[in-house]
Order: C-alpha cells, then sequence, then structure tokens
C-alpha cells in the first residue's frame, strides 16, 4: 500500500527538461515541497496529453463503485477490474515523489518509517489517471513488497526506473510493475509528527524524539 509519501524538490521547473515535458500553469501555481502528501490532496503527476508529456495537478484517489475512495490499484490485477482496466489501457501516469512512508508497531504507538533513494534522488510510482468533469485524478499502482519493505508492508509503490518512465507513459506493458530490486531503497524512522495529515514540513523526516524514561527514586 502506499497512503502517504513525499516530494520535498524545491522548484517543479527543474523537473521537467529530465523528462521533455511541460509544465502546465496549474501544476506550477499549486506547486509547494511536501512532507506529507496524503488522500486527496492535489499532487503533480506526468501524463499523456495530446501526444504531450505534461506535468499536470491531480488529486490522490479516485471515488469507485460502492461509494467506495480508492489510493491504491494492485498492479497485478488492475488491467482487469472495471474500475481502473480504461485507466490502465489509456491513462496511465508516473507520480513523482522522492519518499513513501510505512509504520511499525502496533495501535497507539506507530511509528513511521521512510524508505527512500539511497542517494537522495527522485522516486516514480507507476499510476493511474482518471478524469471527472476538467479535473484529474489518480491512484498509485502497487506491487508485492521487496526485502526491506515486507517487515512493515506486503505491499509498496510499483517503482519504475528513470528509463520505465516514458515506456510506461507510452503502452501498458504489466512486465514494467515488477518489485523494487533490494538496494533500491533505504529507510530511517522519521517523527512521529508525520502521523498527523496536518502537519507537514521539513521537520517530519526529523529523527524520532527518543521517549523519556522515569526514574525511580
Amino acid at each position: 500500500m502506499c497512503g502517504r509519501f513525499t516530494l520535498t524538490t524545491p522548484n517543479l521547473e527543474e523537473l521537467v527538461p529530465e523528462f521533455v515535458a511541460e509544465l502546465g500553469a496549474e501544476a506550477a501555481r499549486l506547486y509547494r515541497p511536501r512532507w506529507n502528501v496524503a488522500p486527496t490532496n492535489v499532487h503533480p503527476v506526468l501524463k499523456v496529453q495530446d501526444g504531450v508529456t505534461r506535468l499536470v495537478p491531480a488529486r490522490f484517489g479516485v471515488e469507485a463503485s460502492g461509494g467506495r475512495f480508492v489510493i491504491n490499484a494492485r498492479s497485478e490485477t488492475a488491467a482487469e477490474l472495471r474500475t481502473f482496466r480504461h485507466s490502465f489501457q489509456e491513462a496511465r501516469c508516473v507520480v513523482l515523489a522522492d519518499g513513501f512512508y510505512e509504520w511499525q508497531g502496533g495501535r497507539g504507538e506507530r511509528r513511521p518509517l521512510w524508505f527512500h533513494d539511497p542517494a537522495g534522488g527522485l522516486l516514480f510510482f507507476a499510476g493511474l489517471s482518471f478524469k471527472n468533469h476538467d479535473a484529474h485524478a489518480f491512484v498509485i499502482l502497487t506491487a508485492p513488497a521487496n526485502d526491506l519493505v515486507s517487515p512493515v508492508h506486503s505491499r509498496m509503490p510499483a517503482l519504475l526506473s528513470r528509463d520505465a518512465v516514458r515506456a510506461w507513459l507510452a503502452r501498458p506493458d504489466q512486465g514494467l510493475l515488477a518489485s523494487a530490486p533490494n538496494g533500491a531503497l533505504a529507510s530511517r524512522e522519521v517523527s512521529s509528527l508525520v502521523n498527523d495529515v496536518a502537519n507537514d514540513g521539513p521537520e517530519l523526516l526529523d529523527a524520532p524524539v527518543p521517549t523519556r524514561q522515569l526514574t525511580l527514586v
């Protein structure tokens, strides 16, 4: 699963030349660095529109049948399910990020872990795009967790290599959605401020505050 992630790049324009993409005016206007992107937030995604690759703003999550709000789709079955199959064939996207969160510990003591590129680079989540009137939305495709993530969750975002970004936008290739290889990510425990979606700032990636122990005298 992927329900929270980060994109802390200060300047969205810096990402555009790398993908030979256009930066939509609305995406540029709405963008700010984020340390706690959550469902219903607006976030920039790469998608092809009229033959042109563009960065466009889109809401994280879509309404599915039965009133469900969906943020993820399993990469193994998305091409077959009614909710996702049209987008899988015709409206794929790439979600830009530089890390994502998962949690360890039981109820009441959830401790967030931040998974990120060891060299501090971008991550590219395979996604599916949807459109409702003039508004865009997206879900993140997930794959089985690799050895680093599996101790805390059985699923993780389907990570595309830098070379696979254009391939995913060009064609619905299931083979691009394999689990991330071991070594592709690093992780560290971060501040419990992440637990509240209202919190958003660089301090979320600080080391956790040690639990204070009482001393008997």
